[in-house]
């Protein structure tokens, strides 16, 4: 929640909450639904290689994230290699099954608009 202050109170500041927030992911999407100017990466979810139990946990937590904030302008993707398979990442990245245009934004475009490249 004190992301959530900083956020209102410097709306011309760019913000990346790291691994969704996890374990508080839920406080995450109420932040990034209130602030356009908080964004949140989905690296360091696992060690090593996502298995069933945690791919569908997050797979799960992401698109109720989605949902809830109506559009993936907040997301990026990462993967925190090495400590996570980055193979295993992407694997999970195409399991969101997310249409073209909402990869694109996940994969690049968001971190481009965040970092000004």
């Amino acid at each position: 929640m004190n992301i959530d202050d900083i956020a209102v109170d410097n709306p011309e500041l760019k913000i990346v909450m790291c691994h969704l927030g996890n374990p508080w992911i839920t406080d995450c999407q109420e932040v990034i639904y209130k602030n356009r100017n908080v964004y949140a990466d989905i690296s360091g979810l696992i060690i090593g290689n996502f298995t069933p139990p945690a791919e569908v946990h997050y797979r799960n937590k992401i698109k109720e994230l989605l949902s809830y904030v109506a559009e993936p302008h907040s997301l990026l993707y990462g993967s925190d290699w090495p400590i996570s398979s980055m193979s295993s990442y992407l694997d999970f990245v195409q399991k969101l099954q997310l249409d073209q245009e909402s990869l694109e934004l996940l994969m690049f475009s968001n971190a481009k608009n965040v970092f000004g490249l």
